[in-house]
């Protein structure tokens, strides 16, 4: 492996272990980057081998996409998926295994925009479990909303390995 996929996989291993939370096993994490930097070379034959014919027509319309796919897929169950504000907030709570949310404001809320229930979201994790931080990462091709809770110490190195990966991720606000 040259320099530069040193590089990468060591930015992969990071970022992996990073939306994780620093839960999954090492061997995992590695079978993940490994698999990404293989589809940096192949992006076609690694999709279809390993998630089909569909997923493999992303390379031809999103290529640069297909690190930030991988790892979404590969970490699926650490990810809340939704085309729903309200679904969405179901799957954030879920994720805790003492969640301390509210319910959900359905008849007495100010969300006007996206934006707003991302701020009284963000404002509810300062207060509950204020160690986490929603992001969006990636691109969901299927649905509105593919956010990850995070820890809030890490966003910032979080972002930086986005950026030079070239990955997408927008902070939820």
């Amino acid at each position: 492996m040259n320099t530069t996929a040193q590089d990468t996989a060591a930015q992969l291993t990071t970022l992996i272990d990073l939306i994780s939370c620093h839960d999954l096993d090492v061997h995992e994490a590695r079978r993940i980057v490994n698999l990404c930097l293989e589809a940096q070379a192949d992006p076609v034959k690694v999709l279809k081998e390993n998630y089909g014919d569909d997923a493999a027509r992303l390379a031809e319309y999103d290529r640069p996409g297909v690190t930030a796919f991988i790892i979404f897929i590969e970490l699926e169950d650490y990810f809340a998926v939704s085309d729903t504000v309200d679904e969405l907030y179901e799957q954030i709570v879920e994720a805790f295994e003492h969640p301390a949310l509210p319910e959900y404001p359905y008849n007495n809320n100010t969300f006007e925009t996206v934006s707003d229930y991302y701020q009284w979201l963000d404002q509810e994790l300062l207060v509950h479990h204020p160690k986490y931080r929603l992001i969006s990462f990636g691109e969901s091709y299927t649905n509105d909303f593919q956010v990850v809770l995070v820890y809030r110490e890490d966003v910032p190195q979080i972002m930086n390995l986005c950026s030079q990966l070239g990955l997408r991720i927008e902070l939820c606000e």
